[in-house]
């Protein structure tokens, strides 16, 4: 009775020893099977240019009004301009792109198929604070004559506002000074204009 009663404790004791290994191994082989989980379904990111500033279009792509940030886009990941583009001086924009927005393929073209020309005009007056870089304007030209009424003609239509600033005269007065692309077409009316020292008028166009 007693050697039968101490092998049933020292099968007891190795049956629970036994356990306990297999039960470490187990938790073992749970957290290398969740390991390599997580690393296999792990997102890999890659790098896409974003608009650092307001860009008008027929603005060379550069890195001064770009940044760059991480990024998983799934299947739009060949849409947008990603930071490991060669050359980035070759392409320009088509389309005005916002601030912090990616940069679409869509957007961009070659710069040697460039189609608008940018020209620097004088304004008798500022536009209006809400418009921006980016937006379609109207330029509007009239003859300086105190005897003939001079009837406005509209010499620009949506053309793009490529820059802007302000700049005082001798007298103090603010004058504001626009980049702004235009079609070939409208160059002639532009210097036209310009040469006959006509008031130019810039407003948010309505197209």
């Amino acid at each position: 009775m007693r050697r039968r009663k101490r092998s049933v404790q020292l099968n007891n004791r190795w049956g629970s020893r036994r356990n306990r290994i297999f039960f470490a191994i187990s938790l073992t082989l749970i957290s290398i099977a969740s390991w390599l989980l997580v690393e296999n379904t792990e997102v890999k990111l890659n790098q896409y240019l974003v608009a650092a500033t307001n860009i008008s279009s027929s603005t060379p792509i550069g890195q001064a009004n770009l940044t760059s940030i991480p990024m998983d886009l799934g299947d739009a990941d060949g849409q947008y301009l990603k930071a490991t583009e060669q050359n980035l001086n070759k392409w320009v924009l088509v389309r005005p792109v916002n601030a912090g927005e990616l940069i679409p393929m869509s957007a961009i073209s070659p710069a040697k198929l460039s189609s608008c020309t940018q020209i620097v005009v004088a304004l008798a007056m500022s536009m209006a604070n809400t418009v921006k870089v980016g937006d379609s304007i109207d330029l509007w030209a009239a003859d300086q004559s105190s005897s003939i009424e001079s009837i406005p003609v509209q010499v620009v239509s949506a053309g793009e506002l490529v820059s802007a600033k302000l700049q005082n005269d001798s007298f103090g007065q603010s004058a504001q000074s626009i980049e702004i692309c235009i079609s070939p077409a409208e160059i002639r009316s532009v210097v036209s204009a310009i040469a006959r020292k006509a008031t130019v008028v810039g407003i948010r166009s309505q197209n």
